[in-house]
């Protein structure tokens, strides 16, 4: 019997570990997506309005994780951009035709599979975050992009 129990509980830990995985993978596809279009829509505004630039890239990258599966408001906060000029960390307060910029994408996927979200966010080598009773992930994705 005590065999039987113990046997269950590792078939429903790895069960619900490779849904949980899934999930993962689907955000992070999602972070690497929104990545590029936030880089895109950088990339083509920077020239007029620097600062909006960075705000239109922010709102797209936010709009793509939160329409990703699993995705919601409260991830949306974790959400943040960080550019610079050339792969160094100053930024020019104007962009000009031709420079090349490094998008950084850091988006919080919550871990939202019972039992299992408690061992991952102990296990997982990445940064990560817990806010009251859920626990997330920060995923990170890099793209170079150049102002047209």
């Amino acid at each position: 019997m005590i065999e039987f129990i113990a046997g269950t509980f590792l078939v429903g830990t790895m069960i619900f570990s490779i849904i949980q995985f899934g999930f993962l993978c689907a955000g992070q596809g999602a972070v690497e997506t929104a990545a590029h279009f936030a880089a895109r829509k950088f990339a083509i505004n920077a020239r007029t309005d620097f600062r909006k630039a960075k705000a239109a890239a922010l709102a797209e990258a936010s709009s793509l994780c939160r329409k990703r599966p699993g995705g919601g408001w409260e991830g949306t906060t974790l959400t943040s951009i960080r550019f610079s000029l050339d792969g160094k960390e100053e930024t020019a307060p104007q962009a000009r035709s031709g420079e090349a910029y490094k998008v950084q994408l850091t988006h919080g996927v919550e871990l939202v599979v019972p039992w299992v979200n408690r061992m991952l966010f102990l296990l997982a080598p990445v940064p990560k975050i817990r806010v009251a009773d859920k626990y997330y992930l920060l995923l990170h994705a890099t793209r170079w992009v150049t102002v047209e």
